[in-house]
């Protein structure tokens, strides 16, 4: 039993090298494949000719019974060496359909590599070839969206650049013209009263003040859209300094009849930042939702906060902000009523200048749209001061 258990271990040892030798090498294999094809010939070869010498078939002579036997012998060579080269074969009709695959551009090749030896190195390479040209593909396509980007970019900029000017000579033109026509109305006429002088004079005033408003807009939008500007950041009370604001802006709430409404989570949260451009959000927030939120309505206001963030929520009641608009209302110079924005003097920077001022202080701003209400929100991190007495100076 131990004799035969040795001599069956031996066997498979020797089958496991021949496996080896048959897998790590194609000229190994083709070796292989002609001596088992010859012994197995050999082996039939002996048989026929045994039979041929036992039994006397049809009387032929030996030469031309041993010529058949040759002739028998090399067609069942030729079957068995062809039937054991099929196997590498195969496989080589396989590597060379996934080089057609991926010469026609699919990428997605499936190869087992079966064998150590070229045919498995050829495999190996097909399959590196084709994630290299896949690679490349992704590569190519993420260049060429990358021009495409880079291209629209340079157009939207020069579209911008042609509307800054289009937009800023509109603008500017408007109140110059009228400033020019009451003035010329009190040089040629002569015969104006004290009280059409007044009048003419009050007007023109106004036209300067908004035009002066509309250049100190440019100036400080351009200032805050240079990469060196320093902020003066201080510890702020964010919740003293809306109250502030609040208070400031009353004369505005009795004139349209609005009817503010405060909410506070603290009286004290905190945010470091630079006081005069965070108030300067809020001003144009506020005064955002009084020109444009219906009269006689609220306006709501919200200082709520959790463990990180601090949100402001500025809400107003009236016309809604169409949905197509609500992307690109913190542009500079968009305006979704140009009309409307003319008549209340709007300049289209408002808010674009606070959404500057708020990514500065690395905080968030957004705007919703619906149902007659728009509300627009701030959000800054959350300062934690554990002395609560802190104070800081606003606005001078």
């Amino acid at each position: 039993m131990i004799i035969l258990q040795n001599i069956s271990n031996i066997i498979l040892r020797i089958l496991h090298r021949i496996r080896r030798l048959f897998m790590s090498s194609f000229r190994w294999r083709l070796l292989i494949n002609l001596i088992l094809a010859y012994v197995l010939t050999f082996i039939c070869y002996s048989a026929l000719n045994i039979i041929v010498n036992c039994f006397d078939l049809f009387g032929m002579p030996t030469e031309i019974i041993y010529f058949i036997n040759f002739i028998i012998s090399l067609i069942l060579f030729l079957n068995i060496f062809f039937d054991l080269m099929d196997i590498t074969l195969n496989y080589i009709s396989v590597l060379s359909n996934k080089i057609q695959q991926v010469t026609q551009g699919d990428y997605s090749v499936d190869i087992s590599i079966d064998y150590d030896d070229e045919l498995g190195m050829l495999a190996a390479n097909i399959i590196a070839l084709a994630n290299t040209l896949e690679q490349k593909e992704k590569e190519s396509i993420i260049l060429k969206e990358n021009e495409r980007l880079a291209l629209d970019a340079e157009r939207n900029a020069e579209k911008q650049k042609n509307d800054l000017i289009t937009n800023v000579a509109h603008d500017l033109r408007t109140p110059l013209t009228t400033i020019v026509g009451y003035l010329e109305l009190i040089k040629n006429k002569e015969d104006l009263t004290k009280e059409e002088i007044q009048k003419y004079s009050s007007v023109a005033y106004e036209k300067s003040k908004r035009l002066q408003a509309m250049m100190d807009d440019l100036f400080e939008f351009t200032s805050l859209n240079q990469a060196d500007i320093k902020l003066n950041k201080t510890i702020i009370n964010i919740s003293e300094l809306m109250m502030q604001i609040i208070d400031e802006f009353y004369p505005s709430f009795q004139e349209h009849h609005l009817n503010p409404i405060v909410t506070m989570s603290h009286t004290h949260l905190y945010i470091n930042g630079d006081g005069q451009l965070i108030a300067r959000v809020f001003d144009n927030l506020i005064s955002n939702a009084i020109k444009y939120g219906d009269d006689d309505s609220d306006i709501e206001i919200e200082v709520m906060n959790d463990d990180q963030n601090i949100t402001i929520k500025i809400i107003n009641y009236g016309q809604t902000i169409d949905e197509e608009d609500l992307p690109y209302i913190f542009d500079k110079f968009y305006r979704t009523d140009s009309s409307r924005s003319s008549s209340t003097g709007g300049t289209g920077l408002g808010l674009a200048i606070a959404k500057n001022i708020v990514q500065m202080h690395g905080g968030q701003i957004l705007a919703t749209s619906r149902y007659s209400k728009t509300t627009f929100v701030v959000i800054f991190n959350r300062l934690n001061v554990t002395n609560e007495t802190t104070e800081t100076q606003f606005i001078n």
